[in-house]
């Protein structure tokens, strides 16, 4: 999810850009007695967190970034890998990736293979990796044997926990029977596959040329061999997409056997390609964003009746095997390496991101110089933050806690929570939050005001 791509932290960026900057009253719920299509007229961002600081000076970043690995306590650590790299961009997606020519791929390869020696030499040993997401762009366009080396490499400069989730994110396309093995000799234990539907037309409209057999059977032979997690996306809101066509997507996706899924909105931002499609009148409308509401329900209550778990606002897991930890880990701003063009992570409270300039990523590369192009330091408030958005997003949030752990002013938040319960967003009981499904849906947004309002009055302790 930032861009009109499902709502997911591929890569973690040092924080989610708000749609349009919210002011207080806008965080309050309207009522007009349908608060899960009517609460509020928007989204106020696509991630919620707090933007970065102040960045570091050119000059000052390159020893900045060292002290920084080299003073990193030996805690639980994440590691986010980018691959820049598409056969073609979808119309709902924002990230625009490479054409995957061999060469380029090869010598995007060595850089990233150096960027890891370079953080070895740094830090010779890091906490165990908790976390791996190998992202982008499509990470299994690459050939076999150099993500065999990527994963290689990896082991060699970082101690993997027993149990690090291990994900590699690509397209259908690319898990034919023989691939698939490799992937999984190479040790990823965790597939993320963007289906995004079933529905062979709705597949098209959006630039997917696979058709609904097609994907059902690359998806069932890979779900058969039972020695990693595989995940997908669904996207609701698409269009000409009714909530009925949504839940056969999930009744399809619960045949097949995949052990996760994330139901994620459609995003249209003015001037995509998606945009520029439906003003043409190439496209059917897409639900607008009072009715996406209506898809997220019908999900919900569909998954949660076939008793699947909600792990976070948008995701759901069939069985013990999915954990989903990567996109929670990065979206609470935990600590996170990241590497590659594009990528951007977190390490003690400072936030580092390199834009996708796959040029200036090789060239900085040959230089052996592997700092990153935007440095910033902790915000006051970051830890605040951290503690907000990793409960939010699970949906529900300790709000007492905000003012015993950091000194915020409970009567801050008291004019939210109490039009929050009015308007059938959230339950309150003990001291603590729950949302609704109506407020699952404007999670985000809960989520924000909470951040922001608790944000300018807290003292850490």
């Amino acid at each position: 999810m930032n861009d009109s791509r499902p709502q997911t932290v591929k890569p973690p960026q040092p924080a989610a850009p708000a749609l349009a900057a919210p002011e207080a009253r806008d965080f309050l719920a309207r009522a007009t007695g349908d608060p899960l299509g009517e609460a509020f007229d928007r989204k106020f961002t696509v991630h919620a967190g707090m933007p970065p600081g102040r960045q570091m000076n050119p000059d000052d970043r390159a020893p900045a970034y060292e002290k920084l690995l080299a003073g990193h306590p030996a805690g639980p650590l994440g590691l986010y890998l980018h691959i820049p790299f598409c056969h073609n961009q979808c119309l709902y997606c924002g990230f625009g990736g490479r054409r995957p020519e061999r060469e380029l791929c090869r010598a995007y390869v060595e850089a990233l293979i150096a960027e890891m020696r370079w953080l070895k030499e740094r830090r010779p040993s890091f906490g165990p990796l908790q976390v791996v997401y190998f992202g982008g762009g499509t990470p299994t366009l690459l050939e076999p044997e150099l993500l065999d080396r990527l994963a290689d490499e990896l082991r060699r400069n970082f101690d993997l926990a027993n149990d690090c989730e291990l994900t590699l994110e690509g397209r259908l396309h690319d898990f034919s029977p023989e691939r698939a093995d490799r992937f999984l000799k190479a040790g990823f234990n965790r597939f993320s596959i963007g289906v995004q539907s079933f529905d062979t037309e709705l597949r098209r409209r959006l630039g997917r040329l696979s058709e609904r057999a097609k994907v059902l059977d690359y998806l069932g032979r890979l779900v058969s061999r039972q020695k990693a997690a595989v995940i997908i996306d669904l996207i609701y809101g698409l269009p000409g997409q009714s909530p009925d066509d949504f839940v056969g997507d999930l009744v399809q996706a619960e045949a097949v056997g995949v052990d996760g899924l994330d139901t994620y909105q459609l995003n249209i931002f003015p001037g995509s390609l998606l945009d520029q499609a439906l003003k043409a009148g190439r496209l059917p409308e897409a639900a607008p964003l009072s009715g996406q509401g209506r898809f997220y329900r019908r999900a919900s209550e569909h998954l949660l009746g076939r008793r699947w778990r909600q792990l976070s606002l948008s995701h759901f897991s069939r069985g013990p095997r999915e954990r989903n930890i990567y996109n929670p880990w990065a979206k609470r701003q935990a600590d996170c390496l990241a590497l590659g063009a594009g990528a951007g992570g977190f390490l003690a409270g400072w936030s580092f991101y390199r834009p996708p300039l796959l040029e200036n990523y090789l060239e900085k590369a040959g230089q052996n110089d592997f700092t990153p192009d935007i440095l910033s330091p902790p915000r006051p408030a970051g830890r605040l933050t951290s503690f907000i958005v990793g409960q939010m997003e699970q949906g529900y949030l300790h709000y007492r806690r905000l003012a015993e752990d950091f000194g915020v002013d409970q009567g801050l938040l008291e004019p939210l929570l109490v039009n929050w319960a009015a308007n059938e967003l959230i339950e309150l009981d003990g001291g603590w939050l729950t949302m609704t499904v109506n407020g699952r849906f404007w999670g985000v947004n809960l989520t924000q005001a909470v951040v922001e309002t608790a944000g300018r009055n807290f003292k850490e302790n």
